[in-house]
């Protein structure tokens, strides 16, 4: 295990991780040069955005060429605003990816494989005179359909859908000799993040995504290009670990990071199977006894209460809290884990607060922990 004090300075650590090393030269010039892949777990609020964010800083010092970096986080979801009152989402027609869409006229291929995660008749039309995307279901007929705001997890899927869509082009680019490529924008490629595609996202879509994804790497014949995946999502995770788990032509190592009051925790997985429960228990514990519990811990104990219920048959998450605060917990973790108010989110936890949240824990454990450790 690794202990970092800040954000860049363990982007800097997974920076020297996935750049190549005498072994991976060595390899390079006898034939056998493979695509390296760093698979990253971590909660949310531990940084996996700022992670990203700063790993893709790392790359633009020193002069480094445009699009060395080709990178998905929400930095990218936030080019892309809705216009609540009449059903349209707007998108920054000055982009680069949006500009790089037009030239390569990507707008049907970006349809196709929004339909293919989503399994729907959501037809995205898009505007880019205007700058905005509609949306409204193919019916069949010849009868005019009214525009539709579709949800959270298929606005997701949909954004996903034109990094993936731009992902799969430029890997063609980049498997092209350089003299035959139509553009030469890529040509200094060297890293794809992909930092948490399964926002708000069902499994069954998450799947999707993750085997789309997988399929990009594996046709990537340019092994100066190497991926970095992180997620708080623990199926996406494992699907994407066990794809490449010993496959030739690909090298992944998987990691998890948690944060510990101030510093981060930065732990090899392995090829054992992941134990998100074990890991979840780990955080919240060491929160416990560093006395450094914050709100977000709440949300990773209701996730932990959900898969143990579900485990174990029960009928309500809330099924496995005992003890004579059960009400009071209950109250205060659906406050933490659900609240958006800015108040709030600044609001520092009281005494009393941390104090039932460990003894909830503690009576958890005791409990139930030995049935879903088996």
């Amino acid at each position: 295990m690794d202990i970092f004090n800040s954000i860049e300075d363990l982007a800097r650590a997974v920076k020297n991780k996935l750049d190549p090393g005498l072994i991976d030269r060595v390899k390079s010039v006898v034939g056998k040069d493979e695509n390296k892949i760093i698979a990253l777990y971590a909660f949310n609020s531990t940084g996996k955005t700022r992670l990203s964010y700063e790993f893709e800083k790392l790359n633009e010092e020193d002069g480094d060429p445009k699009h060395k970096v080709l990178c998905y986080n929400v930095f990218l979801e936030d080019l892309f605003k809705w216009d609540n009152e009449n059903y349209i989402l707007n998108f920054d027609k000055n982009s680069w990816i949006i500009k790089l869409v037009i030239d390569q006229g990507l707008e049907n291929n970006i349809v196709s494989n929004f339909k293919d995660i989503t399994n729907s008749k959501i037809e995205p039309l898009f505007d880019f005179v205007k700058g905005e995307v509609s949306f409204s279901i193919a019916s069949g007929d010849e009868q005019n359909e009214s525009i539709i705001k579709i949800s959270r997890g298929e606005e997701s899927v949909f954004i996903w859908s034109i990094f993936y869509t731009v992902l799969e082009t430029v890997i063609d680019i980049l498997n092209t000799d350089e003299f035959m490529r139509d553009t030469l924008e890529f040509n200094n490629l060297q890293y794809v993040v992909v930092d948490d595609p399964v926002s708000s996202v069902d499994d069954t879509k998450i799947i999707s995504i993750a085997i789309k994804l997988i399929r990009s790497i594996r046709s990537c014949r340019n092994k100066n290009v190497r991926f970095l995946i992180t997620t708080h999502h623990a199926l996406f995770y494992n699907v994407i670990l066990n794809s490449f788990k010993r496959e030739k032509g690909h090298k992944l190592e998987s990691y998890s990071f948690t944060k510990d009051g101030g510093v981060l925790k930065f732990k090899k997985q392995g090829d054992s199977p992941f134990g998100y429960h074990l890991l979840l228990k780990e955080d919240i514990r060491n929160a416990i006894l560093s006395n450094s519990i914050e709100r977000y811990h709440f949300n990773l104990f209701r996730n932990l209460l959900e898969k143990t219920s579900n485990f174990l048959g029960l009928k309500k998450w809330s099924d496995c809290i005992s003890g004579g605060n059960k009400d009071q917990f209950i109250r205060l973790l659906n406050l933490y884990s659900h609240s958006r108010l800015s108040d709030l989110e600044s609001r520092e936890l009281s005494c009393e607060d941390k104090d039932i949240f460990k003894q909830t824990f503690d009576i958890f454990i005791k409990e139930y922990f030995h049935e879903i450790n088996k």
